[in-house]
């Protein structure tokens, strides 16, 4: 199912993401609005499968996706949130399932783009740091 979002939809939805905030419009426009790409995922189906290698890191623009770590360790993940980076960086396979709970419309960025944008670009390095902090200290808090 095709879903479309207009740059200016797109620009101000970026602009509320850590990372993404210290952008100017003009460098959305130019250097991130061109390298992303749409993905729609209706309720139930699997957005990443564990032990697959990544291909793309995800922004939820609409919806919502589970994170099953393992059978009984998940979260949530919501509009406006990063997630597929773990494997990006780590260059490991990945290492939890997300599956949507609702229709699902995702902003994708392929690796190599990615890795390139995070190179070029201290902010979202940084954003990309302390969600990976974040996820990691949340997981700890669900196992114990």
């Amino acid at each position: 199912m095709e879903h479309e979002i207009n740059l200016t939809d797109l620009i101000n939805f970026l602009s509320k993401i850590s990372g993404f905030k210290g952008l100017s419009r003009m460098e959305m426009e130019e250097l991130i609005a061109p390298i992303i790409s749409i993905a729609v995922f209706e309720p139930g189906q699997h957005i990443i499968q564990r032990g697959t290698v990544g291909h793309s890191v995800y922004f939820l623009y609409s919806g919502r996706a589970r994170v099953d770590i393992d059978k009984d360790t998940h979260f949530y993940v919501d509009e406006g949130e990063l997630f597929g980076e773990m494997s990006l960086v780590t260059k490991e396979k990945r290492s939890a399932d997300v599956v949507s709970v609702t229709r699902v419309v995702c902003l994708t960025i392929d690796i190599e783009t990615f890795q390139t944008v995070m190179s070029n670009h201290w902010q979202i390095t940084k954003a990309v740091a302390s969600l990976i902090g974040d996820r990691r200290i949340e997981r700890l808090a669900t196992q114990n």
